[in-house]
């Protein structure tokens, strides 16, 4: 769980870097938000091993995705939400996986460790 942390962590930091110029912020934001579903899906086969708090921080990520994807498909984008939808609310999400997984690395060390 630890190596899935840091690459969603770094990847997450790249992409705030990289916001320094907007273009390629925008370029690795798209990067980011397809490392950070697969790390989720991978996150899945786990499920059987999380307690019910991480298990609800990875429902409610999913949930937040697939809302946001959906919105994308409607005209919100063309409106003068467009910043929002395309800057604040993604890297939002991709910040509160950030969590998820620091929370799923620290409850895992711990109880691997204390379970000695």
């Amino acid at each position: 769980m630890k190596t899935i942390h840091n690459i969603n962590k770094w990847s997450f930091i790249i992409t705030l870097i990289l916001y320094l110029t907007i273009y390629y912020g925008l370029l690795a934001q798209i990067f980011l938000g397809g490392i950070q579903v697969t790390l989720a899906i991978t996150l899945f086969m786990y499920w059987r091993k999380f307690n019910n708090q991480q298990k609800k921080h990875l429902l409610i990520y999913s949930c937040l995705t697939i809302i946001y994807g959906l919105l994308c498909l409607t005209d919100i984008m063309n409106s003068d939400f467009a910043p929002i939808f395309l800057f604040i609310i993604p890297m939002t999400i991709a910040g509160y996986f950030v969590y998820t997984t620091y929370k799923i690395k620290k409850i895992s060390y711990e109880f691997k460790y204390n379970s000695i």
